[in-house]
């Protein structure tokens, strides 16, 4: 319907002993919908009063109620998940009343109109529910002939549900189209109904794909803001390409052809929509993705798989480091101390006497090593010698040597001073 919800307490009343009638849900061209109560059964219903165009005569208007009439109880026989259920079908004042299911849901209409164009992905999922509905009826002979945003509805979880079944063709059907009066929405009349030809199941699929349109554009393909501009730009112009679509555009693109047998199938457009819901998904995955950007300096990225080290693991690595180090540290200062001296005093040593004089033979020693294994890291340097120990050993005086008469009369070479020894080959070399 296209008016909003409202009450008109001077037409309250209580329709076939059994349904009381609450408040005007909606007006519409073809009739008005009704919040009611059902007194037998405690509970709440939608009722379409269907009303005829005021150009028909009587004759057309008596006839137009009948075919209302059977074409709403053929369509009371449908049970599907993504069509209004229809309960009862009564006739009171000349002219047919349908009782259908209560839905509190959204119309796709509104939720374009208060969120903005659909995703395709989402409007997929919405049209493969909306099909579904439609090949229902088609295999039990009922077209529905007015599929727009407007009737359709979206529960919470996004269930599509087409409603209004069973009514556009007793109205349209009982007189041609002109400009002034026009039963059904121009902008969602396929192009054989303009022509005035009969409407059948691919009229409903061509309003399919200009409601799809709307779901994703904002506006129906063909919108021209008249009545008459709007169907001649169905029949006549090709839709303008829909930027938003992305992988909807060929369902959309084939369900619009002018030709009703050219235009897609049932079975191609549902393989297309699910194509177009899987290409959907993975683009807002995609986007997702690409949304999280590069991290922020000094944010720490997750640890590489492999590379990350357990808490025990690392405690071992450390004690192992600190042992390694604990025995270099020994090892250097026991070379530092060639002469005796203890940890605790390290002059302690002078007092044992002179130092034993090199012999020419001997070859300078070799730096103190590690008895540790060597790692992969160099081990740290040697620290130095203490600065008192140091101090000592250089302000030691030399040993006086005690000299004896020679006794065959031979004066004995000089001793050699400390801090040289005799080269290999005869040559003196300092320490």
């Amino acid at each position: 319907m296209d008016d909003p919800a409202l009450d008109d307490p001077d037409d309250l009343r209580l329709l076939a002993g059994r349904y009381q009638l609450c408040a005007v849900m909606g007006r519409g061209g073809m009739g008005t919908v009704w919040r009611a109560r059902d007194e037998l059964l405690n509970r709440e219903v939608a009722i379409k009063e269907i009303t005829c165009p005021p150009y028909l005569n009587a004759a057309e208007q008596r006839a137009a109620g009948r075919r209302a009439l059977t074409e709403a109880r053929l369509a009371a026989r449908l049970q599907h998940p993504n069509v209004v259920a229809i309960y009862d079908v009564v006739e009171e004042d000349g002219r047919p009343w349908i009782v259908m299911e209560l839905l509190r849901y959204r119309s796709l209409r509104d939720i374009v109109r208060e969120e903005g164009p659909l995703p395709p992905a989402r409007a997929a999922r919405l049209g493969l529910g909306i099909l579904a509905a439609l090949r229902a009826a088609h295999a039990v002979g009922i077209v529905h002939r007015d599929v727009k945003p407007a009737n359709i509805l979206l529960s919470p979880e996004d269930r599509a549900v087409l409603t209004d079944f069973g009514i556009a063709r007793a109205t349209d059907s009982c007189s041609t189209l002109t400009a002034d009066h026009l039963v059904g929405s121009p902008s969602y009349i396929a192009p054989e109904r303009a022509w005035g030809g009969q409407a059948g199941p691919a009229a409903d699929l061509w309003a399919l794909g200009a409601a799809l349109y709307a779901a994703v554009e904002g506006r129906p393909p063909f919108e021209r803001g008249d009545a008459l501009a709007s169907l001649t730009a169905a029949v006549t112009d090709e839709p303008e390409p829909a930027t938003h679509a992305g992988p909807l555009w060929p369902v959309i693109s084939g369900l619009l052809r002018k030709a009703p047998e050219r235009r897609l199938g049932p079975a191609e457009a549902e393989r297309l929509l699910r194509q177009a819901v899987r290409a959907g998904e993975a683009r807002a995955a995609g986007a997702l993705d690409a949304g999280a950007g590069p991290r922020s300096p000094g944010v720490p990225g997750p640890a590489p798989q492999g590379l990350g080290r357990s808490p025990r693991r690392s405690a071992r690595v450390l004690g192992a480091l600190a042992a390694t180090l604990a025995m270099a540290a020994a090892a250097t200062a026991a070379a530092a101390l060639p002469l005796g001296e203890s940890a605790g005093h390290p002059a302690a040593g002078l007092a044992a006497g002179p130092a034993p004089r090199a012999s020419s033979s001997s070859v300078p020693a070799s730096p103190a090593r590690s008895p540790l294994p060597s790692s992969r890291e160099p081990a740290p340097p040697a620290p130095a010698p203490a600065p008192g120990l140091a101090a000592a050993v250089s302000s030691r005086p030399a040993p006086k040597a005690k000299w004896h008469p020679p006794k065959d009369g031979k004066v004995p070479p000089p001793p050699r001073q400390a801090g040289k020894h005799r080269h290999q080959h005869g040559h003196d070399q300092p320490r």
